[in-house]
C-alpha cells in the first residue's frame, strides 16, 4: 500500500494483513470474490518493507500502475475469450426455425464485432506488454489496454450473455459470471472515463509520451 514517510516522500509498503494493528473487514465483490477493506491503527513495519527506493518519491507507484493495468488488461482477455468460445459453442448447437441460430445474420454480426473487440484488446495488450519488458516508457499503453479492456471487455460479455437468450441471466447457468467478472475488472484501478484522462492528461503535455520509471 501507498503511504507517506517521514519526510515527506510517498512509498509503496509491504503490510501483513496478521500484524498487530492492522485490521481487515471482508466483503463481497460483484464477481462474487472475496474483497477486504484495509484499516491501519498504529501498525509498524521493517525497512525490508519497502518495495523500491523510498527516495524516488511517487516513482514507484506509476511503476506499480503501469504493471497492475496490464495484467488486468490480460487477465480481461482470457475472461473475453472464454466467454466468447462459450457463446460460439452455443450458438452452433442451439437450434431454432430448424437451423443453428449462429447461422442468423444479426447472430454473426454480434460475435463479429465481439472477435473485433477481442483483436483490439489483444493487440494493445501486447503492445504495453512488450514496452514494459524493454523498459520503455508505457503510462499510456498500458491505460490503452486498460481502456480497450473496460470498453471491449464489456461489450464482449454482454454479447456472450445477449447471444444466450433467457439462460444467459439465468444464474444457475455460468455465463453470466463472465460478465460480473469483467464488470468488476473494468472497474478496477478506474474505468474508460478515467483511463481516456490518463492518456489525454499525459499526451496534453507538449505531446510528449507519459513517463514511468523503475
Amino acid at each position: 500500500m501507498p503511504a507517506a514517510t517521514d519526510e515527506g516522500r510517498v512509498g509503496v509498503f509491504l503490510v501483513d494483513p496478521e500484524a498487530p494493528g492492522v485490521g481487515l473487514e471482508a466483503g463481497i465483490a460483484n464477481n462474487h470474490e472475496r474483497q477486504f477493506q484495509l484499516t491501519l491503527s498504529g501498525a509498524e513495519i521493517s525497512p525490508e518493507d519497502c518495495l523500491g527506493d523510498p527516495n524516488s518519491d511517487e516513482e514507484i507507484i506509476p511503476w506499480v500502475v503501469d504493471r497492475a493495468q496490464t495484467a488486468l488488461a490480460a487477465l480481461q482477455l482470457g475472461v473475453c475469450q472464454a466467454a466468447l468460445a462459450q457463446t460460439a459453442e452455443y450458438t452452433t448447437d442451439r437450434k431454432q426455425f430448424g437451423r443453428p441460430i449462429g447461422t442468423f445474420q444479426a447472430v454473426t454480426m454480434r460475435i463479429a464485432d465481439a472477435f473485433i473487440d477481442l483483436e483490439c484488446m489483444k493487440s494493445t495488450l501486447w503492445q504495453a506488454a512488450w514496452r514494459l519488458e524493454e523498459g520503455l516508457p508505457a503510462a499510456a499503453d498500458s491505460a490503452t489496454a486498460k481502456w480497450w479492456a473496460c470498453r471491449g471487455g464489456s461489450r464482449v460479455a454482454h454479447t456472450a450473455m445477449h447471444l444466450h437468450g433467457g439462460i444467459g441471466a439465468d444464474i444457475d447457468y455460468p455465463i453470466h459470471r463472465y460478465l460480473l467478472w469483467a464488470q468488476q475488472i473494468g472497474l478496477t484501478l478506474g474505468g474508460a472515463g478515467e483511463q481516456l484522462a490518463r492518456i489525454g492528461g499525459a499526451y496534453a503535455d507538449d505531446g510528449a509520451r507519459p513517463q514511468a520509471s523503475a
